[in-house]
């Protein structure tokens, strides 16, 4: 029997998450556990929601950290078990709640997620609850005002954000940090992305950079808030 979410997202869909390199994944999430203001990870609860195929999950596992996954795709959800045999993961569609108990998670991550998700704001009261005091909630999706998306009249390129026949629910920075303020987090910060851009520099010479873009007009957007509370000296 095919799952109602693989017929959604069919294999063809992981593919990148499953071929991302170790490098990559140690790069990519690493700026944002960075950008989140978490240092050591090892020994946190870390629930990431919407793991997909489990490329932060591999990370997770790596830096030491107590990590699950939910995912509504249960070939994601094998495919991350596989790559990731140290993480637990749990089939689960988000948008009906998290299989997590009360005031039991560090951090929670929505990776890529809140994009295919029509109004996520139930889904930001549930990470509330599910968050420790002090515990955070990491967001990142993609950016509308991405200046490619802008000019792309002008470069003849789609923008990759409208690309994805599964995006619903696209943001811009000001009502991402808005809809989390509204949930219940506090100290929400929110900034735009990183992203390797390869510079050819001759025809014989390519050299690729993490270039960061300025304010408000990244590629990538990225959101950070807390549960209040006092238990923020373990992260």
């Amino acid at each position: 029997m095919i799952h109602s979410a693989d017929a959604a997202y069919p294999p063809e869909y992981f593919a990148a998450q499953i071929q991302k390199s170790n490098a990559k994944i140690i790069w990519q999430y690493g700026n944002i556990i960075r950008r989140a203001g978490i240092g050591e990870l090892r020994g946190l609860v870390v629930v990431d929601v919407g793991c997909g195929a489990g490329p932060g999950l591999r990370y997770l596992a790596q830096a030491g950290a107590h990590a699950l996954g939910l995912d509504h795709s249960l070939f994601a959800l094998r495919a991350a078990q596989e790559l990731s045999p140290d993480a637990q993961v749990v089939l689960n569609d988000s948008t009906g709640g998290l299989p997590v108990g009360d005031a039991t998670a560090d951090v929670v991550l929505l990776s890529e997620l809140v994009e295919h998700v029509p109004d996520a704001r139930p889904l930001y009261a549930e990470c509330l609850r599910i968050l420790r005091p002090g515990g955070a909630i990491i967001v990142t999706t993609p950016n509308l005002w991405d200046v490619r998306r802008a000019l792309a009249f002008v470069t003849g390129r789609r923008w990759s954000g409208d690309n994805d026949p599964t995006h619903c629910n696209l943001y811009t920075p000001t009502r991402l940090g808005r809809e989390l303020r509204e949930a219940g987090f506090s100290g929400v910060h929110w900034s735009s992305g990183l992203k390797p851009v390869t510079w050819l520099s001759s025809r014989r010479l390519r050299v690729r950079l993490a270039v960061s873009y300025p304010p408000l007009i990244g590629n990538g957007l990225i959101a950070v808030g807390r549960r209040p509370g006092s238990n923020a000296a373990t992260i």
